[in-house]
C-alpha cells in the first residue's frame, strides 16, 4: 500500500513538470507580442470577416490603417463644409421665418451643423488618441446613425420651395453625399476595426 502511494506521488509530480504545450497559462503568466505577429493576428481576424467586405476592400489591406484615417479625412472635410452650409440654409430659412419656410427644418439644419462638428471632433479624437474597443463600437454606430440623418435631410430640404432654392438643393446635395460618405466610412471601420483597436 505504500508503494502503491509513493507510485501515485511520483507519477504527480511527473504530471506537474511535464508539459505539452496545451496546458493554460496561469494567472501571473504576461506575454508580449512585436508589431509582426500583432500584424498576423489583425489579418487572421479580418479573415473570418465579410467576404464581401474582403474583396471590397482588398487592396487596402496592406495598410488598413492609413486607408482608414484617409476615409476618415475626406469624411471630415465634407462635414466642415456642411456645417458651413449648414449655417447659412438655416439663416436663409429664418429669414424667410415670417412666411411658410418650416421652424422645424431651421432647427434641422443648426443641430446637423451641431452634430457633424461634433461627430469630426470626437471621431478624429478616438481614432488618434483613444481607440478602445468600447470607443471605436461607439464611434461606429454614431458614424451609422449619422448617416441615416442625412438621408433623410436630403429628403426634406430636396426641392423645398422655400427660403433660397439654390441653397436648398446645396444643402441636400451635401447631405447625400455625407450620407454616402459615412456610410462607406462606416464599412471600412468596421471591417478594420482591428487594426484601429490598441487597447
Amino acid at each position: 500500500g505504500q508503494q502503491k502511494h509513493q507510485t501515485k506521488k511520483t507519477m504527480a509530480r511527473t504530471a506537474d513538470f511535464t508539459d505539452d504545450g496545451t496546458s493554460a497559462a496561469g494567472d501571473n503568466d504576461t506575454y508580449t507580442y512585436d508589431n509582426d505577429t500583432l500584424t498576423e493576428m489583425s489579418r487572421a481576424a479580418n479573415n473570418k470577416g465579410n467576404p464581401i467586405l474582403k474583396k471590397l476592400f482588398s487592396s487596402c489591406e496592406d495598410d488598413a490603417l492609413g486607408s482608414v484615417h484617409r476615409a476618415w479625412a475626406v469624411t471630415v472635410l465634407f462635414m466642415v463644409v456642411f456645417f458651413i452650409v449648414s449655417c447659412i440654409e438655416a439663416t436663409k430659412l429664418h429669414e424667410e421665418y415670417g412666411s411658410s419656410a418650416s421652424f422645424a427644418l431651421q432647427i434641422a439644419a443648426y443641430w446637423s451643423a451641431i452634430l457633424h462638428l461634433l461627430l469630426a471632433i470626437t471621431g478624429t479624437f478616438i481614432l488618434k488618441r483613444f481607440s478602445t474597443a468600447f470607443t471605436v463600437g461607439f464611434f461606429l454606430g454614431v458614424a451609422v446613425v449619422v448617416s441615416q440623418q442625412d438621408l433623410l435631410l436630403f429628403a426634406s430640404f430636396y426641392h423645398y420651395q422655400h427660403g433660397n432654392l439654390m441653397f436648398n438643393l446645396i444643402f441636400a446635395d451635401l447631405a447625400l453625399a455625407l450620407c454616402i460618405l459615412l456610410t462607406f466610412f462606416s464599412l471600412i471601420l468596421g471591417h478594420f476595426r482591428h487594426h484601429i483597436i490598441v487597447k
